[in-house]
């Protein structure tokens, strides 16, 4: 990680560290004359209702993000609130639990569908979040002034309404931690025009051409490399994605050394990746050094890296375990893998690293296995 990064990463943590102690400070003022006042009964009450009441308002703000992406006609993919997740997949929406602490808040996956106006939808699917929080926060407040002094139901419509005025706060304010932006930090890049809002938005428009089913070898690679290079210069979270990008569109052509040269460079700035989501670049060289390289050792070094996730397409984890078990002689494991990657494949966000990877599998069973 550069000095550039490491700076940008520490004054990030001071400004969130700030934001914590005053947010704390508050709370714990208005819990303290709260609790002077308040019934033991009401209290125990809240404090049951704690965690329930924060899974609400992290809920009711991810669906802010969700209705304003498929406003936009976004293609709404992904819905998780703490350890609930909803992912939809070819024949339906299906839940699964989430293990990935990363996400464990709450998320949203839209995937942008077209390249027209990119910057303003995703801004509008960006403010989604703090707006539906805003509106939580101020009809709670609402209910809480209408019901009886000092009810148990009116101090928890104030609980809910201190909760989603806080995330409305902590997601409004321009701040990147830990990989990730808020959602006051995507919509002032993207309007404050210049270098930022064309970085956002060429991003957007590989993503949005990525998942709508443009192959990797088909992606305008002056586009990358503009990307890359903005993204480097702004010190973008983001632009370490851009590696991943280009290491699949060189293998897709054919070309491994150029795509062997963009995974290092992905694996080498690996700390700017969540912890959480870091497995897909252990499983992305697992596959890499099994099926394009076939060598086992590298293969099964990154494999034993990787950690099995919810937000991991099931297609790219059998395709790995397929190509090691080519590698390790045992064909009928292997075909079998095969035939599982293949059955998932329609359910990948990613319909362009979907085509090449199919492709890649009948490669597979036709040159190591027939």
């Amino acid at each position: 990680m550069t000095s550039k990064k490491k700076k940008s990463k520490i004054v990030s943590l001071i400004l969130m560290t700030i934001l914590g102690g005053i947010i704390g400070f508050f709370i714990g003022k208005l819990g303290f004359q709260a609790g002077r006042s308040l019934p033991g009964s009401v209290m125990l009450m809240l404090a049951i209702a704690f965690i329930p009441a924060f899974f609400l308002v992290i809920g009711f703000h991810e669906a802010g993000h969700a209705v304003a992406g498929v406003w936009q006609k976004f293609d709404f993919r992904m819905y998780v609130v703490g350890p609930f997740m909803w992912d939809k997949e070819q024949e339906g929406w299906k839940f699964k639990w989430n293990k990935n602490v990363n996400t464990a808040g709450g998320m949203v996956i839209c995937m942008p569908t077209g390249t027209e106006n990119l910057k303003n939808r995703f801004s509008i699917y960006a403010a989604g979040g703090p707006v539906a929080s805003l509106i939580l926060a101020g009809l709670c407040y609402l209910f809480y002034l209408l019901l009886p002094t000092a009810s148990y139901i009116g101090f928890l419509f104030l609980l809910i309404a201190f909760f989603s005025l806080l995330i409305f706060v902590i997601t409004i304010i321009p701040l990147h931690m830990g990989g990730f932006t808020s959602d006051g930090g995507r919509i002032l890049n993207l309007q404050r025009g210049g270098e930022s809002a064309r970085f956002e938005v060429l991003m957007l428009k590989i993503l949005s051409q990525s998942s709508g089913g443009v192959r990797p070898s088909l992606l305008d690679w002056n586009e990358l490399e503009e990307a890359s290079q903005l993204g480097q210069k702004l010190n973008s979270p983001f632009a370490v994605y851009i590696q991943s990008f280009f290491h699949q569109s060189a293998w897709d052509k054919g070309n491994l050394d150029l795509a062997e040269q963009h995974l290092l460079a992905y694996i080498d700035d690996i700390e700017s990746i969540p912890d959480g989501i870091r497995s897909i670049v252990w499983l992305d060289a697992a596959f890499f050094y099994a099926a394009a390289k076939s060598d086992l050792a590298k293969a099964l070094d990154y494999w034993s890296r990787f950690k099995p996730s919810a937000i991991i397409p099931k297609a790219q984890v059998f395709s790995t375990e397929a190509a090691i078990c080519a590698l390790e002689n045992k064909s009928a494991e292997a075909n079998s893998k095969i035939d599982l990657a293949l059955a998932e494949l329609p359910n990948m966000m990613d319909r362009g690293t979907a085509l090449a990877l199919k492709d890649k599998l009948v490669s597979l069973r036709e040159h190591r296995l027939d």
